[in-house]
């Protein structure tokens, strides 16, 4: 196989580096293969046995020092004083065992994200098979809501879109391609047409040849990385071992001592010396504290259970004590998950747009209807609510709020539309979608071609500067108009302003075709547009976080944000959520940071930065 980057060949050249066709592997040489790469699950993590970790606390200094009492007592005849002192080792051991029985176990949540079954192409026919026997050269067959079962080379793709969120953290589904991709300085996780073990896909279908499975993908190296971590003693636990050494040397002296002093110097008969110094030793080693210490974090973890915070660990509760520095992702985490349309600029005009979520309940500000503009703005969310894959769903048995399926940014677009009275089917009904030029990262932009009564239409939205270039007017007042270079400087002006308060904006445009000659093309349809206007969308914070980022600032821990987020936006929700204090935080991407040294990257650290 060649040692070329697989994210840049082409179609064919990804079928001859992987040994493979358009019809699959043979069903032979999948056997071969898995053979030689092994299943496609992710390794389980060598377990201590049973007896091992039993023996590990029975050898600890003053267990040890208290079964050697207990078998002296037992051989002085006190079975009673024996029981006694044995009940505390095994209640304490117990508890410890009891403890470590109940540690976290991350590598089996991983293994349960990923896929039972996969949908791929074997000798030429499409069939489903178990993931566990997906190997590399395989051909994936993708649909919507589908998860991936192994890191894959996308080869063929109609809008197709993945959720990321279990490798990235970034709630916005990535758009995936089957072009080559040579950019450099960003990570394989970036790549447009690579897509990765554990993800789905948000919406649109395609074709991979499978690239690594099992341990060998990113999902894997994850696993890997939560196996390999060794648990360290916390520093309490550290002080409490050394302690029970000590006081164990130091009973067994004082006991030393009491016994000698008995028989020697008082006389005392061999037994009462020994059974007195015995008690002497029990009474010094502090063989409880540990259980005691287990008991009081047990009754910690159960308070925060009641405030629905879970601790898989009890050494967690003590760990938390020691936390002074808090990374957290943005989306999903900080936020709320939801993209909403916040704010609308037409016609020269700027909208205030009400609501919450998914649900279409909410108002314009100011009240459209009468405006001049009210055309011009029921013409934008025409064009959002046509140039859209995304489905909103109303409530139902299963699911008792207004949900989404598809990209989280149409969706706000349509539920934007649906508060203005525009629904999915009038448009269907009216206009119907005869063709699309799905969004790509080099046009920044998508496009739909509509069939109206004796003619088509094509609507675009995309990145504000992509699709203003390509305008030559604008909509306003209900007719359109030269776009002059003042009302170009106004609307980017506009964009700026937006992004600075956290918002995702994008621009929309539309143009009426004139008779189609050939087949339809980016270069063909997206030029001479007329400019429709901006909507600006906010994945809300969420309500406590601000109190609780107040509140860690309180204890001095320190919050740093990692996202894959736009840094501006990232930025501009850390500030609004209390998170900085300085005015130019350091924003810091990945590619930066694979080129940092770790002095430098410690001297970032030591200043208010932002991983975006």
């Amino acid at each position: 196989m060649t040692t070329i980057p697989i994210h840049s060949l082409r179609v064919p050249e990804v079928y001859e580096a992987l040994e493979t066709s358009a019809n699959g592997l043979a069903t032979a040489e999948a056997e071969t293969r898995i053979s030689l790469y092994g299943q496609n699950l992710l390794s389980k993590q060598k377990k201590t046995p049973l007896w091992e970790r039993l023996l590990r606390e029975f050898v600890r200094p003053p267990a040890l020092v208290l079964l050697i009492v207990g078998l002296i007592a037992l051989l002085q005849g006190d079975v009673v004083l024996t029981g006694i002192i044995w009940s505390i080792i095994v209640v304490n051991t117990a508890l410890s065992f009891w403890r470590e029985h109940r540690a976290e176990q991350a590598i089996e949540k991983l293994r349960e994200i990923l896929p039972s079954f996969a949908h791929v192409v074997r000798d030429g026919t499409e069939s489903y098979i178990s993931s566990s026997g997906i190997v590399p050269g395989d051909l994936l067959v993708l649909a919507e809501g589908d998860n991936i079962p192994a890191d894959a080379r996308v080869i063929e793709e109609y809008g197709l879109r993945t959720n990321n969120a279990t490798l990235t953290g970034e709630a916005l589904p990535a758009r995936k391609m089957a072009d080559p991709s040579h950019q450099t300085g960003i990570s394989e996780l970036d790549r447009p047409n690579l897509i990765f073990a554990g993800t789905s896909v948000a919406s649109g279908t395609g074709r991979a040849v499978v690239t690594a499975t099992g341990m060998s993908t990113q999902f894997g190296r994850i696993a890997h990385l939560t196996q390999s971590i060794a648990e360290e003693p916390t520093p309490f636990q550290k002080e409490l071992n050394h302690l029970g050494k000590v006081t164990a040397w130091i009973a067994l002296l004082i006991g030393a001592i009491v016994a000698a002093v008995g028989y020697f110097s008082l006389g005392f008969p061999i037994r009462e010396v020994t059974l007195l110094a015995l008690g002497i030793v029990v009474a010094v080693i502090p063989e409880g504290l540990m259980a005691t210490f287990t008991l009081s974090l047990a009754v910690a973890v159960q308070r925060l259970a009641q405030r629905g915070v879970l601790a898989k660990k009890l050494s967690t509760m003590e760990r938390l004590g020691l936390v002074s520095v808090i990374c957290t992702d943005k989306s999903g985490t900080l936020t709320q998950n939801q993209m909403t349309v916040r704010d609308i600029w037409v016609a020269r005009k700027r909208i205030k747009v009400t609501g919450v979520g998914y649900e279409p309940k909410g108002s314009f500000i100011p009240e459209p209807k009468g405006q001049s503009w009210e055309k011009d703005l029921l013409c934008l969310l025409e064009v959002a609510a046509s140039c859209n894959n995304a489905r909103v769903n109303a409530p139902s048995l299963e699911h008792p709020t207004w949900t989404s399926l598809g990209d989280q940014t149409e969706a706000a677009l349509k539920v934007a539309a649906m508060k203005a009275g525009i629904t999915e089917e009038a448009l269907t009904r009216i206009i119907p979608r005869v063709h699309e030029l799905p969004f790509d990262a080099r046009r920044k932009r998508m496009t739909t071609i509509h069939r109206e009564t004796n003619s088509e239409i094509a609507f675009v939205k995309g990145a504000p500067r992509e699709v203003l270039q390509l305008c030559t007017k604008i909509f306003m007042n209900g007719e359109s108009v030269p776009l002059t270079n003042a009302l170009r400087a106004e609307i980017l002006n506009v964009n700026d302003n937006y992004a600075r308060g956290a918002l995702r904006v994008l621009a929309f445009a539309r143009r009426h075709l004139p008779p189609r000659a050939g087949a339809y093309s980016a270069e063909n349809i997206e030029q001479d547009l007329t400019f429709m206007g901006l909507m600006a969308m906010m994945d809300p914070p969420r309500p406590q976080v601000e109190k609780a980022i107040r509140t860690c600032r309180q204890a001095n821990i320190r919050i740093v944000m990692i996202t894959g987020d736009y840094g501006l936006t990232a930025e501009s929700l850390a500030r609004r959520v209390g998170m900085l204090t300085t005015p130019n935080p350091t924003i810091l991407t990945g590619a930066e940071l694979d080129e940092l040294s770790d002095v430098a990257l410690q001297e970032l650290l030591d200043k208010e930065v932002l991983f975006a």
